[in-house]
């Protein structure tokens, strides 16, 4: 699963996050894949947490300035993320590493990105166009 430019919103910095973020949910499938993969997903699984939260909290104000019609459902994707993501944690805090948990959260986090990239944060491209005009 790769960033390519069909998920461009126009805005340069939120198109680099992204792209981050492809990168380390890649990073993640390749852990779990590894056989010695249990560090590497605990240590990505707290890089996700915290780069979302400063990721989402970007995108967010962007969309309000941009006065983006998916602001609302925007912000509450991003809020089930973060619970989802620190749900895991708190699992593998308590349990140690499950590779199919693990898995699970690649493909859910996988699903997630094509999801919400390509139908929420796709809107701003029109707020941001519409904006310049």
């Amino acid at each position: 699963m790769e960033w390519n430019e069909s998920y461009a919103t126009g805005v340069p910095q939120l198109d680099q996050q992204h792209q981050t973020l492809f990168k380390a949910v890649a990073a993640l499938a390749d852990a779990v894949d590894s056989p010695d993969g249990a560090a590497e997903y605990a240590r990505l699984l707290v890089f996700l947490v915290h780069y979302c939260k400063d990721h989402f909290s970007i995108e967010e104000r962007c969309m309000a300035q941009h006065r983006c019609p998916t602001a609302a459902t925007n912000k509450a994707q991003h809020a089930g993320l973060i619970e989802m993501l620190g749900e895991h944690q708190r699992y593998f805090a308590a349990n140690g590493y499950d590779q199919r948990d693990a898995q699970l959260l690649v493909t859910t986090l996988q699903h997630w990105l094509r999801s919400h990239i390509g139908r929420v944060d796709l809107e701003l491209r029109r707020c941001v166009t519409n904006h310049a005009s």
